[in-house]
């Protein structure tokens, strides 16, 4: 199906589960969620719709934008790797990176000169303070704490890590960390500076089946919106997509229907148009 034709849904969805990736999606581009997009999905959740909110960020990253809209749901968190509920703490599920593949990575790392953030118990460590620390920072609100070398931390399990490097060497770069460890690790990109390493059963796709199976819903009945490659998984996974007019082609190619950019209210357009009655 032509992308011009997936902007012609006319019928309503039935949707129980509605989950929604941030940055790209439901955050517009000063990485902040519109009073359009609020009031929406307030009105989602007063007809009964569970609204997920879903991202490759860390847990404490995406709190404020939950809180904004009001919600006191489960998360899903570092591209399915955790689910957790905002309010209570409650671990619906984690799956951490094995420590041994983590201290590989690590060491790689440390020999190219790359900048890694290790995320571990939702707190943010890299091994300096650096312009890559601070951009982080800027985007999600997340401070890390310098150490004086990852491989000195505790014997922990990440739950993420996560390169930040020049958008100029990210493909060459990618394709290398993929030789070098795509058998032990899933390995996507997210923002044009960010490669992202969690444990290889992880995805966001995996993440909406578990939590579905759990509130007991059916999968028919959950629509996911994103943008970006590691969106796949749960646009795949869902009983419904929907891709942002800003979505990377593969993206917009396997979903059910287009909205309008992250810059244009495009969650609470199409919403309004599939789902509230």
């Amino acid at each position: 199906m032509e992308t011009s034709e997936k902007t012609e849904q006319t019928a309503k969805v039935p949707c129980q589960l509605l989950t929604l990736d941030l940055d790209g999606t439901l955050l517009n581009s000063d990485h902040d969620i519109s009073p359009g997009n609020i009031v929406t999905l307030q009105a989602a959740e007063r007809q009964g719709v569970m609204v997920t909110l879903v991202s490759g960020r860390m847990h404490q990253s995406i709190l404020p934008t939950s809180r904004k809209i009001g919600l006191s749901n489960p998360i899903i968190s570092y591209n399915g790797g955790m689910v957790k509920h905002a309010e209570t703490n409650e671990v619906y599920f984690h799956l951490p990176v094995p420590r041994p593949t983590a201290v590989r990575l690590i060491e790689y790392c440390e020999q190219t000169d790359l900048h890694l953030n290790f995320s571990w118990n939702d707190q943010l460590y890299v091994k300096e303070l650096n312009d890559w620390s601070q951009l982080y920072q800027s985007r999600t609100g997340v401070v890390a704490e310098a150490t004086d070398g990852l491989l000195n931390l505790p014997e922990v399990e990440p739950t993420k890590m996560q390169v930040l490097v020049d958008p100029e060497l990210i493909v060459g770069l990618f394709a290398e960390f993929q030789r070098r460890f795509g058998r032990d690790l899933y390995i996507t990109r997210t923002m044009p500076e960010y490669i992202e390493f969690m444990n290889p059963q992880v995805s966001k796709g995996g993440a909406i089946i578990a939590l579905a199976d759990r509130l007991g819903i059916p999968i028919a009945e959950t629509m996911a919106f994103g943008d970006g490659f590691n969106d796949e998984s749960m646009m795949q996974a869902a009983g419904f997509s929907v891709a942002m007019a800003n979505a990377v082609d593969e993206i917009k190619q396997i979903s059910n229907y287009v909205t309008t950019s992250n810059d244009e209210d495009g969650v609470a357009k199409a919403v309004q148009k599939l789902v509230l009655n």
